[in-house]
């Protein structure tokens, strides 16, 4: 019997990763839809404290993800940066990476800027058209952080190189 451990968090990260994206559009979702400020409010705090996982599972990811290229290449001639399917999921998740460390959490600050503004007094009109297009931001953001996702399930899935984990 010859695994690794390494594999089965890097199994865990994934699924991590997984909730953390398809809870925070599940939530963004409810977000949009809510009319009242303090459903707002409170949705968007909910938000915020399932997304400090993302820096944890990222960082989860990494680490695991150099452990299983080390794994898989140990003692074989082939180098992994010549495996265009592993650099490819690389590239998607880097790509994935820097989209939810950098333009996730901007939006999300306007986003919220706005709405604790509502909670003081009225929304404006403005305001109220700048929540509209911040919140069709932070959809393409959630679209664009799934589309990367299911690359990178496809190029685990169909890649010629199977993972070291397997039993």
């Amino acid at each position: 019997m010859s695994g690794s451990f390494v594999f089965y968090f890097h199994l865990l990260g994934f699924g991590l990763l997984t909730a953390v994206i398809a809870g925070g559009w599940f939530l963004n979702i409810r977000f949009t839809a809510a009319q009242e400020p303090a459903l707002r409010s409170f949705i968007a705090t909910t938000m915020r404290s399932l997304n400090i996982l993302s820096p944890i599972v990222g960082l989860l990811l990494l680490v695991t993800g150099i452990g299983n290229i080390f794994n898989l290449y140990h003692e074989t001639p082939a180098v992994w940066y010549q495996q265009g399917w592993l650099v490819l999921k690389i590239v998607l998740f880097s790509t994935m990476l820097v989209n939810g460390s950098v333009f996730g959490p901007q939006i999300s600050r306007k986003r919220m800027q706005i709405i604790q503004s509502a909670n003081e007094s009225p929304i404006m009109e403005e305001d109220q058209k700048n929540l509209k297009y911040l919140n069709r931001q932070m959809n393409w953001f959630y679209t664009v952080q799934v589309v990367l996702l299911l690359g990178i399930v496809f190029f685990s899935a169909f890649g010629p190189s199977k993972h070291p984990g397997y039993f």
